[in-house]
């Protein structure tokens, strides 16, 4: 198949936003957990995901990279960001190495989690 750069741009726009959604959440002034926005204007990852409209391409790497960087999977954004052991640090650590996993061409589909792989291996035991 010729390169037609269509994955190009799938990658550029989800670089674009994982970069919107890290603006809205680089300083811990702006971050927040329990809400997905606050009266005063923070966002929590998720609150900054739905403000970039990025909840379709981020949703899947941002989970996987909490992964990577904590060692713990979880199973929706909002608990890993409302995780008593998630500080801004953790927060813009994932962030990046979200970044870093589309960078290095990690599309949404090959970021699936192995987790969901593994229960369906385990289940054909039972």
């Amino acid at each position: 198949m010729p390169f037609d750069g269509k994955g190009m741009e799938v990658q550029l726009d989800t670089l674009d936003k994982i970069d919107r959604v890290i603006g809205l959440l680089d300083r811990p002034e702006k971050w927040c957990k329990g809400v997905l926005k606050s009266s005063d204007g923070r966002f929590c990852i998720l609150g900054a995901v739905l403000e970039a409209r990025a909840d379709r391409v981020l949703k899947t790497p941002l989970l996987n990279a909490a992964e990577q960087v904590t060692g713990r999977s979880y199973p929706r954004i909002e608990a890993f960001n409302d995780h008593r052991a998630t500080t801004h640090a953790v927060v813009l650590q994932v962030l990046h190495q979200t970044r870093r996993n589309i960078l290095a061409g990690d599309s949404p589909a090959a970021l699936q989690s192995a987790r969901p792989r593994l229960w369906r291996r385990l289940a054909a035991f039972f």
